[in-house]
């Protein structure tokens, strides 16, 4: 069954009326429903509900709502992303589809010395990958994507700290699956394309964060960031 986040859906009488563009244009255009189709909505606070088209054109989709669905797709780990900005924009976008169906909670594009890009195009774009990744993965709550932070400023106010370092040979992030499950809360940085700087590494130590490797093999940002996350969440 489609799926399609409304925040704050107004319901009157088991009644919902949907007037936002995207949501009524995948309706009618993509997924051409029509009178009798059913799809579910869900709000910022977890809520799902069924809902049968009254009425349905252009503009907007009147539903009869049938019932309440009851959803347990949710970790109980706070999981916060640190994700260097890629050089190019289709790998975040790749990175916060994946992290969301994974089960982030929040993703902050983050600028190191490294990285080339230091400001994010399209914002919105971004915000939409991650509305459609909740829908398509059953997720019950949309992760937030924050405006780019600076590695320096993030890494002195974070606890619970994790930053991924080609050059640690004995800790992996299986090590310390016990203490974040412990914390219930994990702030996991991936670095750029070249890595972090030595200056970076040694402030996140300084910090007390916790340094984890792969392995033997070194792994592109955005595969980085996918493999921590499955570590953690999955």
């Amino acid at each position: 069954m489609q799926r399609f986040y409304i925040p704050s859906p107004d319901i009157q009488k088991n009644v919902i009326e949907i007037h936002e563009p995207r949501i009524v244009f995948q309706a009618v255009k993509v997924l051409r429903m029509r009178t009798g189709s059913k799809f579910s909505i869900f709000d910022e606070k977890g809520k799902e509900v069924v809902v049968e088209i009254l009425e349905i054109n252009r503009r907007k989709i009147i539903g009869n709502v049938l019932e309440i669905i009851e959803r347990n797709a949710e970790s109980k780990l706070d999981i916060h992303l640190y994700q260097a900005i890629p050089k190019k924009p289709a790998l975040f976008e790749m990175v916060v589809q994946k992290a969301t169906e994974i089960g982030v909670n929040h993703i902050y594009p983050l600028i190191t010395d490294r990285t080339e890009k230091k400001r994010l195009s399209k914002f919105e774009r971004l915000q939409a990958i991650v509305i459609e990744a909740a829908e398509q993965s059953r997720r019950t709550h949309i992760p937030v994507l924050h405006h780019p932070v600076n590695f320096t400023e993030a890494i002195k106010k974070t606890k619970h700290a994790y930053l991924a370092y080609e050059y640690e040979d004995k800790k992996t992030l299986n090590d310390y699956l016990p203490n974040i499950k412990k914390d219930n809360e994990a702030h996991i940085f991936i670095g750029p394309e070249g890595g972090f700087d030595q200056k970076e590494i040694d402030l996140a130590i300084k910090n007390k964060v916790d340094c984890f490797t792969f392995g033997p093999r070194i792994l592109r940002t955005e595969t980085a960031a996918i493999a921590a996350l499955s570590i953690v969440l999955l």
